[in-house]
């Protein structure tokens, strides 16, 4: 039997692909409902996402499977999103749309930028990912940017971070392209999220209930707190038990080594000293249409408690109700701090007023607020150092950790579901 802790898209994507296969195994889920952080709720009135999330598809087979589970219910959307800097908004993303902001700010950017293609040749790669900055986009992008706001999300010194994640996620401009970004030249969209599709109706967490009728042997609140990885079995937090011959876990590593009871001391230590940032997801409702035409803004700088702010009414309006606009609001935070609620809430509306999304005494329709304890996981030297062998010494004990956090990395949707596939096609192979 294979056994499936989690059903996030990972978990799900495993298991679809497994039954497709005529392979048997069992999914198991700690939540009383499927999806992971790619679920979506109602509250106030108002359907809203946990974090926010946007199908972007860089494989055909993904967005192939996709399509096929959610047949004609996913709308397309050119990105429209912006950063609030220096009191003016600007277009996303800032190495490539400095128009508009102050003269000094622009030219800061290019010369730093210009700098950096003078002196490339002669530096050996970044050691660091705030030096990656300082190389690849030079002085003037990481002070006005890229500094302040990536010091406001990972909660980390950017020196501390490794810059092998950076590749798809981090735009790396041309000179032309930063040139036509000081002037207001606009000749192809930069970034992987250019484009992104999302649900019509009912939130992201509609995806996940797209694999419910393909997934045969699913057990809802039961989650896994003991695993004995020699006898292969589980012991979960109701009494029961469950062996297995092949594990696939979705849980965070960190969590996984820690509930594996015969594991040795040096792989609990290492798992242990994996760090991650998480965040509080703050879901709003206003009684008032059109807060801004953005899909989501960014805010780098430290006046403003919060790094991002979505408009989920502007690409989902079925969520809200008419004369409403609906907004997610996220804000990192240190993992040994918490914050009460209340705060929060009057924190980032307090924000919002000074960015003049909202007006003073705007009465909000709801808020709620989520703590999600792993958002971001930290690419840190000890990230590079221990996680590979983490991951080879469980698989050799047939335990398959996959999916964002199984696999401690910066991911997307589309990874989790791809990853799932490829862990399904690689056991049903050594199982036939």
């Amino acid at each position: 039997m294979i056994l499936i802790l989690g059903a996030g898209m990972a978990g799900l994507s495993a298991a679809y692909h497994l039954n497709a296969a005529g392979v048997r195994c069992r999914l198991y889920e700690k939540e009383p409902m499927v999806g992971g952080l790619c679920r979506s709720y109602r509250h106030g009135g108002f359907t809203f996402d946990h974090t926010g999330h946007l199908l972007h598809f860089r494989k055909h087979d993904i967005q192939e499977l996709v399509e096929r589970l959610l047949p004609g219910q996913l709308i397309r959307y050119t990105r429209r999103s912006a950063i609030y800097s220096h009191g003016v908004y600007t277009d996303y993303p800032f190495q490539v749309n400095t128009y508009g902001l102050p003269p000094e700010v622009i030219r800061d950017c290019l010369v730093g930028f210009v700098e950096t293609l003078v002196a490339r040749s002669r530096k050996p790669p970044s050691p660091s990912f705030k030096q990656w900055i300082l190389d690849n986009l030079g002085d003037g992008i990481a002070r006005h940017f890229m500094l302040p706001f990536n010091e406001k999300l990972w909660r980390v010194p950017l020196e501390q971070m490794t810059a092998d994640w950076v590749s798809w996620l981090v735009p790396k401009p041309g000179l032309r392209d930063v040139v036509n970004g000081a002037l207001g030249i606009k000749e192809r969209a930069f970034g992987y999220n250019a484009t992104f599709q999302y649900p019509i109706t009912g939130g992201i967490g509609v995806l996940a209930e797209g694999f419910l009728p393909h997934v045969k042997e699913l057990e809802l609140g039961k989650e896994a707190v003991e695993i004995d990885t020699k006898q292969r079995k589980v012991r979960f937090r109701d009494g029961s038990e469950e062996s297995y011959d092949r594990l696939i876990s979705t849980l965070p590593v960190s969590e996984l080594v820690a509930r594996s009871t015969d594991l040795s001391k040096r792989m609990r230590e290492a798992a242990g000293k994996l760090r991650v940032t998480p965040i509080y997801a703050i879901n709003l409702a206003v009684e008032r249409e059109g807060l801004s035409d953005k899909h989501w803004i960014y805010f780098p700088e430290p006046e403003f408690p919060f790094y991002r702010v979505g408009f989920q009414s502007n690409f989902a309006p079925h969520c809200a109700r008419p004369g409403t606009t609906t907004l997610y609001v996220e804000m990192s935070h240190d993992p040994k701090d918490r914050m009460d609620l209340d705060r929060i809430v009057a924190g980032v509306t307090v924000g919002l007023q000074r960015a003049g999304l909202l007006k003073g005494g705007e009465p909000l329709a709801t808020a709620d607020v989520r703590d999600v304890p792993h958002a971001y996981v930290v690419f840190d030297r000890n990230r590079a150092r221990v996680l590979p062998w983490l991951l080879e010494e469980l698989a050799s004990r047939d335990i398959h950790s996959i999916g964002r956090y199984g696999r401690w990395e910066h991911s997307s949707i589309e990874d989790a579901i791809a990853q799932g596939k490829q862990i399904a096609a690689l056991l049903a192979k050594r199982t036939s």
